[in-house]
């Protein structure tokens, strides 16, 4: 029996080949990022603060990042429908003025995301607030670094109790 003269029913190559080699969408990744409708946050955003991470595995965060982080939110006497979690991975172009105009936060944490990545006109340390713009700018260590870290914790609710009056 020879394989040469197999015929497969066309549902059977559509399943077999589900993912093609090249991409022909023209989408442009580096294109700069205006508009609210093109930026997917998690979150109420009722308090206008906004958590920013850069995780390209997941929608936002991880089942076990997002355990944590409402533990963090918790301590501060927040909840999810207080803050605004923006997943940059697929907004490699986005900037500051992008976010202050969408979401018009007072307060912007950076999770694992340096200044520069956000295009800010200045330089952070981490875990010291900047004021800017009318808003309080705050970069810290990624979710997993402080997650398994008691230093970094220390050091970040140490400054959370300056910002949130704790």
């Amino acid at each position: 029996m020879s394989l040469d003269k197999t015929h497969l029913p066309a549902f059977v190559i559509q399943d077999l080949f589900q993912k093609t080699l090249v991409d022909l969408t023209n989408n442009d990744k580096n294109q700069p990022v205006t508009g609210s409708k093109e930026l997917n946050v998690f979150g109420g955003n009722k308090q206008h603060i906004i958590l920013l991470v850069n995780n390209p595995d997941a929608a936002f965060v991880t089942d076990q990042q997002l355990t944590f982080l409402s533990g963090i939110l918790n301590a501060c006497k927040l909840t999810l429908e207080d803050i605004g979690l923006l997943n940059i991975a697929p907004y490699p172009a986005i900037s500051y003025k992008t976010i202050s105009d969408t979401f018009n936060p007072r307060i912007i944490m950076m999770f694992g995301i340096s200044s520069d990545t956000i295009q800010l006109p200045f330089v952070m340390p981490e875990f010291q607030r900047q004021s800017y713009n009318n808003q309080v700018y705050l970069a810290i260590p990624s979710l997993l670094s402080l997650e398994n870290n008691k230093e970094l914790k220390r050091k970040f609710w140490t400054v959370l109790q300056q910002i949130f009056s704790l």
